[in-house]
């Protein structure tokens, strides 16, 4: 062992080199984990901070009359706030970072003249003093004016037995401010007075009559709209529309009011039993949210709807509960589902950088314990026994991984501080456990050299034993069960308990395994046709291409060099399958999502007749869509009628995933033979109940009859679910058959520039305001640029860099090696006549056709593992769609990872012709008689 240790510092150089190399990769391997960690972390930050205000917050909120105190208003609400909070699981309870209380009374009916019938409802909301600015008139003080009840409105106040019709009924005067842009609805301004009745279809009022006036104070402008405070609620700042087809509608807006009116808001109603909402919204921390204990804080908030159910409070303010407004859970079930999948994918695309790493570690120990074989195989000769032959290289092996391994943990946790210790300390420790034991394993074969004559050079092929051939077919075996398995049940795998919530290690090694079951398998069958090329050469008057053929076929470092290569191609392939796919799914998505590249649908009915799509900045083409729910079959099963102007749509859409292929029968203007032709659901085509392909039937719309007649059958139709029931018509032929049936639109699909859909959206809202625009690059840039979509992105970039460094590695270490071993070689051959291109030209022989086949066979091979494998990666849960996304590949990134192995090739060949230039002639001829 001291003979090991002084055998150590005369070689620093190999064993410096192998220090460093085990320093990076358990580097490499400690940050992983932690990296994964910060990820995931930074995946659910974003996508909490990104979701709405609804989605991502807490608010409960109660319907009943809750005393004012005398000297602070809202004392009692805030003391209810506390005691609600208090119900919150401590866990939950530690993410919020601040809570918020909001009172708000019924929805009153305008007793004057506006443009259209228009409601109000008063809010107080402490703090939004300061996040308004007055334009005119002053802020809502505490009521002091009271005023007649006009005779006409005493009957919405309680009997009273005792009172005179004649007398004057008195009312104090609410004082409020309201937006600019409701006080443009309603046409008021400041000073005007105002009677308000209880609105009876407000469930809030209990149909109970009350009457209140309010006198406007002020008319503002909320500063800063996106301001969180507002909770993205701006019934304060704008008007609400409530549309009830065509062009009738309604008006909603605001008022403000100041928290010392509490008091006179409660006597407006509670006379006749109206209660108030009061609403406390808990603002989350996206920050103080973790990873690691997402399934825990999952678990709380189910607690939490138990606790407070997510239904509506009764009405009349009964005191019947609390209840809770949000979409917090599902938000984080949705996130982690799709996290599940993303970290699955990422598990599967970083096991193959890691066999490459260890790879390029095996060979980096084979070069430093090359130099030790000859004293190893005389100590052995001498009468070493094998334990002292592995203990000696053992604690060689300690001496360069353990001070390694310990620098690599620090720096781990320096690098990256959040995440867990524990995952870094096993990750680096397995890097170092294994160096060690390669370098046992590489040193073993030098204990029986001397019985050989100790020629290093020695490349003759011994032939394949029968155990190694066992092995071999062991792999494949394995790699072919593996990939069934992976495709069966996915990354994650299932047992009778369920899904697993991570990536099965095993199942996720099956790319990683197949690239290893290739490799050999190429290994046993490329020297085939290199001996068939070989004897070719034999037979010409060259010399180089009859030694390159001989080394390729007969031993070296072409198996390991073909191994890595192939194993660099089919990650960078697999990688790059991958991201097409995720971009042609999310593209695919947002076409069957939105319809077209722009879409305008009504919230509440149909679109105004005021709407004309031609008139639209931009639009090049248009497509009307009407939707009724109908009866079909003897059963009448309940589905979906879908018109269409289907010549327009086909336009809008050829081409792209949202095609719906319609049959040329349904484009014509009149429905042939006066039976419209339909395409039907597949969901509805499958049932018993429903209707078949071919039959005819009669259908009644908006009561008119149309005889249809179902031609075909078809999964989906963009804006509608999986497993909708719909029939698909063209709306032009039903108003053939009944023109005077409306078939009023609910939906346009526009075909415009993008940049043209702001001024779209203005145009459309002007005439509608409760219509939403939508466009099809935006639904699909949420995707892309989601964390979830980003952390995969930036996985798999990261993953195919570190594995091109360590096949570069890899590579250069096995043809350097391999360079070093021919020098005695290439020293003979130049004392005959080898040029230095000679040389070079006898390693581009060698090693050419080996990178060829390794990017070839490597591209496939990632290919074909991404087109068996794609089921049971999950990225239909992170894309959010099924749909089936036929496998392409991109031409660009293909050249990309050509290029990358060509470069390493290249480097490799050119050091090991280098290295073979370095022997000695002199030195070669002495060594032989020696």
């Amino acid at each position: 062992m001291l003979v090991a240790l002084r055998r150590l510092r005369d070689d620093r150089a190999p064993a410096l080199g192998l220090g460093v190399l085990v320093l990076v990769t358990a580097t490499v391997f400690g940050i992983a984990p932690r990296l994964i960690d910060r990820v995931g972390d930074d995946a659910l930050h974003g996508t909490v901070a990104a979701a709405t205000a609804f989605q991502r917050n807490i608010a409960l909120f109660e319907e009943d009359i809750i005393p004012a105190d005398p000297t602070d208003p809202l004392k009692g609400v805030e003391a209810e706030g506390d005691r609600l909070a208090k119900r919150i699981p401590p866990a939950i309870r530690n993410l919020v970072g601040s809570r918020q209380t909001v009172v708000d009374s019924i929805r009153f009916a305008i007793q004057a003249a506006t443009p259209d019938p228009s409601y109000v409802r008063f809010r107080i909301q402490p703090g939004s003093e300061d996040r308004i600015r007055y334009v005119t008139g002053t802020a809502p003080t505490a009521a002091t004016e009271s005023v007649d009840l006009p005779e006409d409105l005493r009957r919405y106040l309680p009997p009273d037995d005792t009172a005179s019709p004649a007398e004057p009924v008195t009312i104090n005067v609410l004082g409020a401010s309201i937006s600019t842009d409701a006080a443009a609805a309603i046409v008021k301004r400041v000073g005007d007075l105002i009677f308000l009745t209880a609105d009876p279809r407000d469930p809030l009022s209990g149909r109970q009559p009350s009457v209140v006036a309010m006198r406007i104070t002020g008319i503002y402008e909320i500063r800063d709209p996106a301001d969180p405070f507002w909770y993205e609620d701006q019934s304060l700042n704008h008007v609400s529309v409530r549309s009830l087809g065509g062009d009738s509608k309604l008006i909603d807006i605001g008022a403000f009011l100041a928290t010392a009116e509490y008091d006179n808001l409660l006597h407006s109603g509670q006379l006749f039993g109206i209660p108030i909402r009061t609403t406390w919204r808990f603002f989350i921390d996206p920050s103080r949210l973790s990873s690691a204990r997402l399934d825990a804080t999952i678990a709380d908030m189910r607690r939490l709807e138990t606790a407070f159910p997510q239904t509506q409070v009764t009405s009349a303010g009964t005191g019947a509960g609390t209840a809770m407004r949000s979409g917090l859970l599902p938000l984080l079930v949705g996130h982690q589902t799709r996290w599940a999948s993303a970290s699955a994918i990422l598990t599967v695309v970083a096991i193959g950088p890691a066999a490459v790493a260890l790879a390029a570690l095996g060979l980096v120990a084979t070069i430093a314990a090359r130099r030790r074989r000859p004293a190893l195989a005389l100590v052995r000769g001498r009468g070493g026994t094998l334990g002292q032959m592995i203990r000696a290289v053992f604690l060689e092996g300690c001496v360069i991984a353990i001070p390694s391994l310990a620098v690599a943990i620090l720096l781990a946790i320096t690098l990256v501080p959040a995440g867990s210790n524990r995952p870094t300390i096993v990750a680096a420790t397995v890097v170092a456990a294994a160096a060690v034991a390669l370098l046992i394993a590489t040193a073993m074969p030098g204990t029986t050299a001397a019985a050989r004559g100790g020629r290093e050079d020695e490349t003759a092929g011994r032939g394949v034993s029968s155990r190694r051939l066992m092995f071999d077919l062991l792999v494949i075996v394995l790699a072919a069960g593996g990939a069934y398995l992976l495709r069966e049940r996915g990354v994650r795998g299932s047992s009778s308990t369920g899904t697993l919530t991570g990536a099965d290690p095993l199942i996720a090694a099956v790319p990683a395994l197949a690239g290893i079951a290739a490799g050999l398998t190429a290994i046993r069958l490329v020297p085939i046709p290199l001996r068939a090329i070989g004897a070719l050469a034999r037979r010409g008057r060259g010399l180089i291409p009859m030694l390159a053929l001989r080394r390729a076929t007969q031993g070296g470092t072409t198996a390991a060099v073909l191994v890595v290569l192939l194993a660099a191609a089919s990650i960078g392939a697999f990688s790059s399958a991958a991201l097409v796919h995720l971009d042609r799914a999310s593209n695919a998505a947002a076409w069957h999502a939105i319809g077209a590249p722009i879409r305008v649908t009504s919230a509440v009915g149909s679109l105004p007749t005021s709407i004309d799509p031609a008139k639209l900045p931009g639009v090049r083409t248009a497509s009307a869509l009407f939707s009724a729910f109908i009866q079909v079959g003897p059963r009448n099963v309940r589905v979906q009628l879908v018109a269409v102007d289907l010549p327009e749509y086909e336009a809008i859409t050829t081409g792209t995933p949202a095609d719906p292929a319609a049959p040329p029968e349904m484009l014509a203007a009149a429905p042939p033979g006066g039976v419209v032709p339909v395409l039907a659901s597949a969901s509805i085509v499958g049932r018993s109940d429903g209707v078949q392909i071919g039959q005819q039937l009669e259908i009644i719309a908006e009561g008119y009859h149309y005889p249809i007649k179902v031609v075909a059958a078809r999964d989906t139709f963009p804006t509608y679910g999986a497993d909708a029931l719909f029939l698909l018509a063209s709306r032009a032929q039903l108003k053939a058959l009944h023109p005077d049936a409306p078939l009023a639109p609910t939906t346009m699909f526009l075909d415009a520039p993008d940049d043209q859909a702001a001024a779209i959206t203005t145009a459309v809202t002007r005439r509608a305001t409760s219509a939403t625009v939508a466009t099809r690059t935006a639904f699909a840039s949420a995707f892309t640029d989601s964390p979830v979509t980003a952390a995969i992105v930036v996985g798999i970039a990261v993953a195919a860099i570190v594995a091109a460094v360590y096949a570069a590695l890899a590579v250069t270490a096995a043809l350097a090696l391999a360079g070093a071993s021919r020098a005695t070689e290439s020293a003979h051959l130049r004392m005959i006549g080898l040029s230095r291109r000679d040389a070079l030209g006898l390693a581009l022989i060698e090693h050419g056709p080996t990178v060829l086949l390794a990017f070839g066979a490597g591209v496939a091979l990632g290919l074909g593992l991404f087109a068996l494998l794609e089921p049971g990666l999950g990225i239909d849960a992170i894309v959010g769609s099924t749909f089936d996304v036929p496998l392409t590949a991109d031409p660009q990134q293909l050249g990309l990872t050509f290029v990358v192995v060509l470069a390493i090739a290249i480097v490799g060949i050119g050091l090991a012709a280098w290295m073979q230039r370095r022997g000695s002639a002199v030195l070669a001829l002495r060594r032989g008689f020696e």
